[in-house]
């Protein structure tokens, strides 16, 4: 319930026409992980997704059944279907794991305390756990946890820098972009949901990385700054400002990505005024340049795409960026095989 709070806040107004589904368990391949939820009205009305499609009616009938008998329940989801209750569906789980499903009336809910989740910042981190009893009088407690969204900063205002916090955005970063050039830090240049700060770059920056050190975010998510203008005298202080600031958090490096969009001579001038003002070769070779994936990108939001593609990448280093076909075995190799947010008490 927590990935999604903020899209219940009319659903929190009206609270005995609305039940909440949620993913509290999965085994083995599942198309989304625990947490994911969905809201389901009693005249049909569906707020998210569950499965990608496979599972999502029958989780319909069965809130909407639990909406007319006021209480929790749990539904159970395999690769050889599952009967559903008095509605008889069976319904196999394509991907070919297994799925548990809450299904909770909003009525039945802390509805205090959800509100006042719903109205937070979503990718601030929060924990939400509920205490719950299901139709067959079992008591047990979920806990979610939401961990501080990734960090996008973009140095410099133009198209690709537009499409790629378009991007962010859409992936649930938070974004920021910073110009020194009036005329390009206009609102109407960033994409709305991103924060435009004018100013110089190396300047701006800096103070953005120490304010975050004084604020509930969590400081273990993950940070991108990247360098999107052809300046020298802009663009090498910022990256000279970046890499301290990972230096800085030599413990968990890995949190922290640095790239420059540009030519590779453009890569190569930039190195050599790094190298100049003394960051070792080890680390001038953390910075990505030229930044983005060979996709044979053309336009502008094309290199945007190849240039989240490599941000993702490196956020979630996994074993590869190859394409999927390419390799066997679990397709989501980062997802734990068996994960619960289910803790059962005694009766």
């Amino acid at each position: 319930m927590l990935d999604r709070l903020s899209s219940y806040l009319d659903c929190l107004q009206d609270p005995e026409n609305w039940a909440v589904a949620t993913i509290v368990s999965v085994r083995g391949s599942s198309p989304s992980p625990v947490g994911t939820s969905m809201a389901v009205s009693a005249d049909l009305r569906i707020i998210g997704s569950l499965s990608g499609g496979c599972v999502e009616s029958a989780v319909a009938v069965s809130a909407q059944d639990a909406l007319a008998a006021g209480g929790v329940r749990r539904e159970f989801f395999g690769p050889d279907g599952t009967p559903f209750g008095v509605a008889g569906l069976g319904v196999a789980l394509t991907c070919g794991g297994e799925i548990e499903v809450l299904i909770q009336p909003l009525a039945t809910a802390d509805l205090g305390a959800l509100r006042a989740l719903a109205g937070q910042d979503p990718r601030t981190p929060a924990t939400l756990t509920r205490e719950l009893q299901d139709r067959d009088g079992a008591r047990f407690t979920v806990t979610e946890h939401r961990a501080g969204a990734p960090r996008l900063i973009l140095s410099g205002v133009h198209d690709f820098s537009f499409h790629l916090a378009q991007l962010g955005l859409q992936a649930g970063w938070r974004v920021e972009l910073v110009d020194l050039r009036p005329a390009f830090a206009t609102n109407e240049r960033v994409p709305a949901g991103a924060t435009l700060h004018l100013g110089h770059p190396a300047s701006v920056i800096t103070e953005l990385l120490d304010q975050d050190l004084d604020q509930d975010w969590d400081q273990d998510s993950w940070t991108g700054i990247c360098v999107m203008t052809h300046h020298p005298d802009l663009d090498v202080p910022v990256l000279d400002t970046a890499l301290r600031w990972q230096a800085q958090r030599a413990d968990d490096a890995a949190r922290c990505f640095i790239g420059a969009m540009g030519s590779r001579s453009s890569a190569r001038r930039r190195d050599a005024a790094l190298a100049e003002l003394g960051h070792s070769q080890a680390a001038r070779d953390r910075v990505v340049a030229p930044l983005g994936l060979d996709l044979g990108a053309q336009t502008a939001p094309e290199t945007a795409v190849s240039m989240m593609a490599q941000l993702i990448a490196a956020k979630n280093a996994p074993a590869s960026a190859a394409p999927l076909t390419r390799g066997s075995g679990a397709i989501n190799t980062l997802r734990p095989h068996s994960v619960s947010l289910l803790e059962e008490m005694a009766v």
